[in-house]
């Protein structure tokens, strides 16, 4: 299952990225929450984000349609 993820730090776009989740996770059906759960994890381990910018942060998660 693949959905986009458009984040917002002080209610401004900063990125929209792609996140690709198996169709059921551990025998669950990934919601909303589970893609942006995995986007944080990635983009603190990645360090692009502060903490401080990852509280802020608002994320909308959509369809590849919408």
């Amino acid at each position: 299952m693949k959905k986009i993820v458009d984040v917002f730090v002080r209610d401004r776009l900063v990125a929209s990225y792609p996140v690709v989740v198996a169709e059921r996770v551990a025998g669950h059906t990934p919601n909303d929450e589970h893609f942006v759960e995995l986007l944080k994890a990635q983009m603190q381990g990645a360090g692009s984000y502060s903490k401080d910018d990852l509280a802020a942060g608002k994320f909308v998660v959509r369809g590849l349609l919408d």
